[in-house]
């Protein structure tokens, strides 16, 4: 599926400012997408706002995304319960496909 899209935007938000590649954060998933045709871009964008999925959805509205790929993790029923997720958020509240894998 991938190596049909004309382009794969990669999102990183708010990397941690001490991790291992945070010098070029998205750089390794770019180059193995490359490596396997696909040509990406690395967003890296800052938590604007409360929820991650909403600033997922926001930004594959602003691209003009077809889909959106992503892992799906979740939290303890007590912390999904207060603070919701990525997850849930993308799964209540999108309007395209998405394409998740845990």
């Amino acid at each position: 599926m991938l190596e049909q899209a004309d382009v794969a935007d990669i999102c990183i938000i708010d990397p941690p400012a001490h991790a291992a590649d945070r010098s070029d954060p998205g750089g390794a998933m770019a180059q193995y997408l490359m490596r396997h045709g696909t040509k990406s871009e690395v967003a890296v964008l800052a938590k604007t706002e409360p929820h991650v999925g909403d600033i997922l959805l926001r930004r594959a509205k602003e691209v003009g995304a077809q889909m959106i790929v992503s892992g799906a993790y979740g939290h303890s029923r007590l912390r999904e319960a207060v603070f919701g997720g990525a997850t849930r958020c993308l799964l209540e509240t999108a309007d395209l496909p998405i394409l998740m894998s845990r």
